[in-house]
């Protein structure tokens, strides 16, 4: 299964560099995860991206994803999502799945904060 045009550009619009370590190691499942992520799904969305990726942050948060979330929340920065907004993510979900399980998502926020000199 080969990626479309309309796959790519989606993928494209956040993840800059287009490099895939999923792409690398298991080409197959990138392409059903491509398809899904930046295609399917994508047709029945009325959510903006910056709204969309707001909502996969907080979502990977609650199922507990550190290192998507990682990678999702530098996308979400690409985008246009702000530091605020992202710290605040961190913050609501505190109420929702606890301080506990929200403590690593804080340490990885400010890391990526760090590094991008913020």
């Amino acid at each position: 299964m080969s990626i479309s045009k309309k796959e790519q550009v989606n993928h494209n619009q956040l993840f800059l560099n287009g490099k895939s370590r999923l792409k690398e190691i298991d080409p197959e499942l990138s392409a059903l995860f491509d398809h899904f992520a930046f295609d399917e799904v994508l047709q029945y969305t009325q959510l903006t991206i910056k709204q969309r990726m707001k909502v996969t942050l907080a979502t990977l948060i609650t199922m507990q994803c550190v290192n998507e979330f990682k990678i999702m929340l530098n996308a979400a920065f690409d985008i246009g999502v702000t530091p605020i907004e992202a710290k605040e993510i961190v913050y609501q979900t505190v109420r929702y799945v606890g301080l506990r399980k929200v403590f690593d998502f804080s340490q990885v926020t400010n890391d990526v904060l760090i590094k991008r000199g913020i």
